[in-house]
């Protein structure tokens, strides 16, 4: 018996047609759990997204070690690129397109990355550099809070962000208006990539004066350079990066096209510019408390369970109200994701019926499976044996 609609995805059983305990992307978890994997990569199965989750812990752990060990260019250099290296991986393993499907988010990771570093140059070294020195030196060790400068703080915590989410958006949103990748989970690969190079290239500039260190190895203050080191590994990254996929999620829209310059795509990037804005005002008005560091630390990830659980939702939403209008639309049968005869599930390996949107059993989205996956599932493309059979030649038999 089948638990869940072929073209919509409703919940058959529960009735439940937003499907709030089943994520459309991967059905055994929840939409309000906070999965990472499943949230800023949708194109993995269960198996491929452990891969992934054990490769970023593993390298989490050696960068860390490197840094108890003083190792800080070591450190700081893998940690900033930590991410947005594994994303490019991601990007190339699943085969989002098949015209040239690493090169896309490589050509997107050097732009936003060269405006990151314009940007950061423009706001740490060029022209605010005498207020970056106040705001990031001694005054929190010698006047406490008392020390601290607002015009800085507007600066660094209010208008950097703002410069910054616009720079991340820029090559993001190029792409997403082109035709061939018109689908929203498109545009949040796109978004996660473009932040995620940004919070890499910003990382560089920021601590530039690590890598140009006489001594290569740190013994002071590793304890403060661990926290440093997961903030700039996990945290800044993963933030910059939900905050920009949301936006141009937002700038692609449900369904087939993409929707453009909408008021939904200003108030999701005026959402991704306001999580910005709080990520930084805490980090840097904790500092001045004490374990300022680890506060900051703990403040970043609640913002970012906070952005989780906005893509997760928008995801759904986007996943199930597509597949309706599809649904309403015709039989699926011209959608270029179309299931045929003897296609199976990428997820619980199911039949899936011809013109399905989502499996049966599961529930799991077509929309949201590899290239490979689909690929294996024939989506797209009509296997020989449903190819009608040639008409005879004047030879042939009657």
């Amino acid at each position: 018996m089948a638990s869940f609609c072929h073209r919509c995805g409703t919940s058959l059983r529960a009735g439940d047609a937003k499907r709030m305990g089943d994520y459309a992307v991967q059905t055994a978890e929840g939409v309000t759990q906070l999965a990472l994997i499943s949230t800023v990569m949708p194109h993995t199965s269960r198996r491929s997204a452990d891969n992934y989750r054990w490769a970023m812990v593993l390298s989490g752990v050696l960068i860390l070690g490197a840094t108890a060990l003083g190792l800080l260019p070591i450190a700081i250099a893998a940690a900033a690129f930590l991410v947005p290296l594994t994303y490019i991986v991601y990007i190339d393993d699943v085969n989002l397109w098949e015209e040239a499907p690493a090169a896309v988010v490589v050509g997107l990771f050097v732009a936003t990355g060269a405006l990151a570093v314009l940007v950061s140059l423009f706001f740490y070294e060029w022209v605010f550099d005498g207020q970056w020195a106040s705001f990031s030196g001694g005054g929190r060790s010698r006047g406490g809070i008392g020390a601290l400068s607002f015009p800085a703080l507007l600066i660094f915590a209010v208008l950097l962000p703002v410069v910054a989410e616009v720079a991340k958006n820029v090559f993001a949103v190029l792409l997403a208006s082109r035709d061939a990748f018109d689908d929203m989970i498109d545009g949040l690969t796109f978004g996660v990539a473009a932040g995620t190079a940004y919070a890499a290239f910003e990382t560089l500039v920021v601590y530039s004066s690590v890598f140009t260190a006489q001594e290569f190895r740190t013994e002071s203050g590793i304890g403060s350079w661990i926290v440093v080191v997961l903030n700039v590994m996990v945290v800044k990254s993963l933030i910059y990066g939900t905050a920009t996929g949301i936006a141009v999620a937002a700038f692609s829209g449900k369904g087939e096209g993409y929707d453009g310059f909408t008021p939904a795509y200003f108030a999701n990037f005026g959402l991704a510019v306001v999580a910005n804005i709080a990520f930084w005002l805490g980090v840097r008005l904790l500092a001045y408390l004490p374990f300022g560091n680890m506060l900051g630390l703990l403040w970043g990830l609640v913002i970012l369970a906070a952005l989780i659980l906005k893509i997760r939702m928008m995801l759904q939403v986007a996943l199930l109200e597509a597949a309706v209008e599809a649904a309403a639309k015709g039989d699926g049968s011209e959608d270029k994701r179309s299931t045929f005869l003897e296609t199976f599930c990428p997820e619980c390996e199911n039949m899936l019926l011809p013109n399905a949107s989502f499996c049966i059993v599961c529930g799991t989205s077509v929309r949201s499976s590899s290239r490979q996956a689909k690929r294996a599932m024939g989506v797209g493309s009509v296997p020989a044996a449903s190819t009608p059979p040639a008409a005879p030649t004047n030879g042939g038999a009657a």
